[in-house]
Formats: C-alpha cells, sequence, structure tokens
C-alpha cells in the first residue's frame, strides 16, 4: 500500500496501539500476540494443501516453483478464541527440507518453526488494511459487528520470497486489554 506518511499514519490511527504493532512488524508475531491477548497461542483448522500459481501470487513468489498453501488459525489456548486468520502460499523448493517438513507434519505456527531452525529471514509488508465494522460471521454467530485488520508480506530466505502471508486480526488482539 503506497501512502504518504500523513495518511498512513491517520489511518493506522483507526486502532489502538496493539493493533498498530502487529500490523506494522517485521518480525515474528506469535510472541507479541501472547503477550497482548495475555495467553499462549496454539494454532487450529490446520490445512495444508498443493496449489498452482494464479493470479493471487503470480509475481510475489518465483515461478516453477511446487506451491503449498498452508491455512490455520491462531487461537488462545486458554479461551479458544480465534486471534488471527492466516493463509500462506510456500513455495516448498526454496526452504530447507527440515523446514518444510515440520511445515507439513505439525501444527506449530511459522513463525516459531523458522525460529526454531534459526532461518534467517527478511519480511517485506506488501500491504495493510483496517476492515471496520465487519461482523465475525466466521468466528462466532451473533456477534456484533467489530473491526478487523489485515495485512500480506512476503518472507524472503536466501535473497528470494519464499513464502506470501495473509494474516487477518481479529479485534480480541486490536485493542488495548
Amino acid at each position: 500500500m503506497k501512502l504518504d506518511a500523513a495518511v498512513h499514519f491517520r489511518r493506522l490511527d483507526r486502532i489502538p496501539l496493539p493493533g498498530r504493532l502487529l500490523l506494522t512488524s517485521d518480525g515474528t508475531v506469535t510472541p507479541m500476540l501472547e503477550q497482548i491477548v495475555g495467553e499462549p497461542i496454539v494454532t487450529a483448522g490446520l490445512t495444508i494443501t498443493p496449489v498452482a500459481a494464479d493470479d493471487d501470487s503470480v509475481g510475489l513468489l518465483p515461478g516453477g516453483q511446487e506451491l503449498h498453501c498452508r491455512r490455520t488459525d491462531l487461537v488462545g489456548a486458554v479461551t479458544g478464541t480465534v486471534h488471527v486468520r492466516a493463509r500462506s502460499i510456500l513455495a516448498v523448493d526454496l526452504l530447507p527440507p527440515q523446514l518444510r517438513a515440520d511445515l507439513a507434519e505439525t501444527d506449530e505456527p511459522i513463525g516459531v518453526l523458522l525460529r526454531r531452525h534459526r532461518l534467517e529471514t527478511y519480511r517485506e509488508l506488501l500491504w495493510w488494511r483496517v476492515h471496520p465494522g465487519e461482523a465475525d460471521e466466521d468466528v462466532g454467530a451473533g456477534r456484533p459487528p467489530t473491526t478487523r485488520a489485515s495485512r500480506r508480506y512476503r518472507l524472503f530466505t536466501g535473497g528470494q520470497a519464499a513464502l506470501l502471508i495473509q494474516e487477518t486480526f481479529f479485534a480480541s488482539c486490536l485493542r488495548n486489554q
């Protein structure tokens, strides 16, 4: 999202500090999220499927790679509250073999696995958005509309974009606790 500085900060000002930190962080979100919501974070509903390059990923990941889509929710281990919904497109051939295996065989958040494998990475934030007043129909029926925010970034390793990640943050982690 190409914005001049004044517009950028005015739009981010719509949400409290915890949400601004999550949206603009170029590091691993899981430990920060745990501190914001006050409970350990686990994954739920993890799925991994092979995918073909599409309009959504062409040009953002290197061509000719085997791609997998990894979807998961980051939820509070105590409350079961869905805090983040994540969708990642992985160029699996660009990842170290043991990390590939762990991504396929465990339900650990990607950031936790990257730290465990000590993989040097760079995150390039592509865009962020605030979605005020949208209904949480897929998080809990009958809940009033709440603010959501989302971001998309590429994760580089070895100088190549290996993951394309989109995260949607729900109101539970965007506000001051």
